[in-house]
């Protein structure tokens, strides 16, 4: 697969999950306790501010453009050593993006609430899981589109 697909992959899945975060902070009282993370809580003045598109897109654009980065950094994995090396380049990269997000200023409405709320460590930390949970599902997606 080229990275042209591997990039809108990327974007598709981001703002998939985005949609599915942003339902989660809506319905934050409503869900299990296990499932009440307070950084879900902390979308929920965020999404306010966008629509479901535009939240969707924002991050669907953050995903696309950080996958650019680790794919010039870190090719797809082919075995589990590489698998490793890949989750340790995505974890990475991904949560040094966020401090292009804070000092890009192009948005204020997630510096402002969500990463306010979350400080330096623990954001730094969220962005590198999101990036993980992003290529666990591409690379499950390239997995199953290959082997049917």
């Amino acid at each position: 697969m080229d990275y042209c697909c591997i990039y809108i992959l990327t974007f598709i899945i981001t703002a998939l999950w985005d949609i599915v975060l942003r339902k989660m902070s809506e319905n934050y009282d409503s869900l299990p306790k296990f499932l009440q993370f307070d950084f879900v809580r902390y979308l929920q003045p965020y999404f306010k501010q966008h629509t479901l598109l535009a939240a969707a897109l924002i991050a669907g654009f953050v995903g696309a453009t950080t996958q650019v980065i680790i794919l010039n950094v870190h090719k797809l994995p082919t075995d589990k050593k590489s698998f490793i090396t890949f989750m340790i380049a995505s974890f990475i990269i991904s949560s040094i993006y966020g401090f292009v997000i804070k000092f890009s200023q192009l948005f204020p409405y997630l510096v402002e609430t969500y990463y306010k709320q979350l400080g330096v460590p623990r954001s730094m930390y969220l962005d590198g899981v999101s990036g993980l949970v992003v290529q666990l599902t591409l690379l499950t997606l390239i997995y199953v589109l290959q082997h049917t």
